[in-house]
């Protein structure tokens, strides 16, 4: 379900707030994301690994810093060549115990990547902000307890509610007979993330099968360049640099697991060293071709009105090389599947 929903949704990165996740079953983690993405769990703050951060290869992550109740990243967009700081949050569920991950906050603000950076934290704070996220106000007496820390804690550090879609509500106790909603989970963003990204906003979605509402944050100012599918083209194997490009993607990394998922593992490790090998020496081959049938047109043109001995030298040099590329112009379309 949860690999459906990424299909579905598309989101880059984010991340597992889960509180039954132990290190030796992490293949859960691995068989609810594509294959091909990686992730982080702050295995060495909680033996439960309550904060799994997953992420496209395609975007850097750089852990800067992890507890038991928040992951800090440094998320860098290489196709928009962008940069903020992302912090997630589990918090705690009692009071004291979350005072622990009020004053990281407010370290990670002082700290100098977020000082001028923009920043969003986000995820299940365990915690209403107002009165009004407790679905039994005003009506209902309310414990309000931890509201001031809370509130206390976004002052100091600059973070203040983005921008939200959806549900005013974002857990469930799941009752039927004293059923009780509330607003816990939030997404921060400090003042240089307003700048950057004014019209970003947390959309919190259906919850399906879990009693919380997952959040997807959204930036519509960033725009997506999607990839072209990979293509095999069977020019490319002519190539003197195929084997070592192979062989180096074969055996640089150590990928454990099936015989099935080691072999769908190094495919995948193998294809930007095939793009690239394919982009320096066969893109835009029609258009080589084109300008290579040019030269050889004006030699041939010129036989009639210079000296034929020397353009025919001159000749005969130009036409193996625009032969060559024809060569290649015409296997480049034989695919192998």
């Amino acid at each position: 379900m949860v690999k459906d929903w990424i299909n579905i949704q598309r989101p880059l990165f984010g991340a597992f707030l889960e509180t039954h996740i132990q290190e030796n079953n992490l293949r859960r983690i691995r068989n609810a994301i594509p294959i091909d993405w990686e992730f982080f769990g702050n295995y060495e703050h909680h033996n439960l690994g309550r904060i799994i951060v997953v992420w496209d290869p395609s975007v850097r992550v750089f852990i800067c810093k992890a507890s038991a109740q928040a992951v800090t990243c440094g998320i860098f967009l290489m196709a928009e060549n962008i940069n903020y700081t992302v912090t997630f949050v589990y918090g705690f569920n009692t009071v004291s115990e979350r005072m622990v991950l009020w004053e990281e906050l407010v370290d990670v603000h002082d700290s100098t990547p977020v000082l001028n950076s923009p920043w969003v934290a986000l995820g299940d704070f365990n915690q209403i902000i107002r009165l009004s996220q407790h679905s039994g106000y005003p009506t209902a007496l309310i414990d309000d307890s931890g509201i001031e820390d809370i509130v206390s804690v976004m002052q100091d550090a600059e973070l203040f509610e983005c921008q939200a879609k959806g549900s005013p509500f974002t857990w469930w106790n799941n009752s039927g007979s004293s059923p009780i909603s509330k607003r816990i989970d939030h997404a921060l963003i400090n003042p240089s993330w307003v700048a950057t990204f004014p019209y970003s906003f947390a959309d919190f979605l259906e919850p399906k099968q879990s009693d919380h509402a997952p959040c997807l944050f959204r930036i519509p100012s960033i725009s997506r360049h999607k990839r072209k599918p990979f293509k095999f083209y069977h020019d490319i194997t002519d190539h003197p640099e195929y084997p070592s490009v192979v062989s180096e993607a074969w055996t640089s990394a150590v990928v454990e697991g099936s015989h099935q998922f080691k072999l769908v593992r190094r495919m995948k490790l193998l294809k930007p060293g095939l793009r690239e090998l394919n982009k320096s020496h066969y893109s835009g081959i029609s258009e080589r071709v084109k300008h290579q049938s040019a030269i050889v047109e004006r030699f041939q043109t010129s036989l009639f009105r210079c000296c034929k001995q020397l353009i025919k030298l001159l000749r005969n040099n130009k036409q193996p090389r625009l032969r060559e590329q024809q060569k290649r112009k015409e296997r480049k379309w034989e695919l192998l599947y």
